[in-house]
Order: structure tokens, then sequence, then C-alpha cells
């Protein structure tokens, strides 16, 4: 588990990574800022009393330590606090949602006049189909890690050789009747 630098939607945010519960954890009030919130703390406080969403990083020490994960530091060098709220990934989304940013907009957007309504009309969202930036970017990003994956297999198939199995050559004893070498009672009988 460990804190990256990660662009969302074109927003750079502090990232945990590798939770046990979910797959990405974002700073709550690097969120309500990016969005364009008017109050960022309160903005996270009112989301978490309306959704019970997010938890605190104090509560997450334990598995922080455990993997010797460095916290993030804001623009001044000052690591975040441990009473920090980090949200998953629909508290993020709604976040943005509800922003009013020039950074924010492009995603309000794009969910808002392509997904939702695609999603609408066909129950799925194709972003192949899409000529959005951000659907664009997403495919072109997911395209180059399915190569990744591919190189990184045919590397694996590499590396990886199978033993062959030894011929089992039969015995030339088998189907000959057996000598007893020694009596029930334990005893050699060769002597």
């Amino acid at each position: 588990m460990n804190f990256e630098k990660r662009n969302f939607m074109g927003i750079e945010l502090d990232v945990l990574v590798g939770h046990p519960d979910h797959d990405l954890l974002f700073v709550a009030q690097q969120v309500a800022r990016a969005a364009g919130l008017k109050d960022p703390s309160e903005s996270v406080r009112h989301e978490r009393l309306k959704r019970q969403a997010g938890m605190q990083l104090a509560a997450l020490r334990p598995l922080i330590e455990l993997n010797s994960c460095s916290l993030p530091t804001d623009a001044q060098g000052r690591r975040i606090r441990s009473t920090s709220v980090l949200f998953a990934e629909a508290e993020v989304y709604s976040m943005l949602l509800r922003g009013h940013a020039p950074q924010s907009e492009p995603f309000r957007k794009w969910v808002t006049e392509e997904v939702l309504p695609s999603i609408r009309k066909t129950g799925k969202y194709n972003a192949e189909e899409s000529s959005n930036p951000i659907a664009v970017a997403i495919m072109d990003e997911l395209k180059c890690l399915r190569g990744e994956i591919a190189e990184l297999r045919q590397e694996l198939q590499a590396k990886t050789f199978t033993l062959a199995a030894p011929a089992v050559e039969p015995s030339p004893y088998e189907g000959q009747p057996g000598v007893a070498l020694c009596d029930p009672a334990g005893f050699d009988v060769r002597t």
C-alpha cells in the first residue's frame, strides 16, 4: 500500500493504492479543492455526513505502517494530517460532479452529456466509439496497458521452461514372482 501522484481526469491528486478493500483512495480535501468547491473542509464534512463516506487516515495507520508507506506532502512540504479523510472513487465522482472548477468541467460534461445518455439508451458505454478527449485518453491508456500485459506474458513464457518428465522404463523384474527376503516374524531368510 502506498501513495502515488495520479493524473485523474486532468487533475493531479495523491492516491492511496493497494488497499485491501478499495482499488483507489483519494485525499478528499484535494478532490474538493480541485473540484472548485468554495469551502473544501466543509464540503468534505458535508459529504461524510450525507453519505457516511470516507475514512480517516488515522484508521489506516496500522496498514500504512505495516507497508512502510510514506505520506504525501502538500505544496509547502508538510505531510497530510492523520485526521485527513480519504474517499473512494464513487465519492470522488460525486464531488467532481458538484464542483464548478474549470478543471472539472470536461469531466462533468463528459459524464452528463455522453456517458449517462449512452448508458440510458444502450445499457452500456463504449469509449471506443467516442470522440471525447477524456474517452480517447482512457482508451489510449487502456491500449498501452494491454500492450504491456501482452509483452509481460511473452516475457514470462520465454523465461518459463517446462521440465520434461523422465521416461519411465519398465523394471526388468516386473511380472516375475517375488522372493521373500524375510519371514513374517522379520528374520532374514537368506542366511
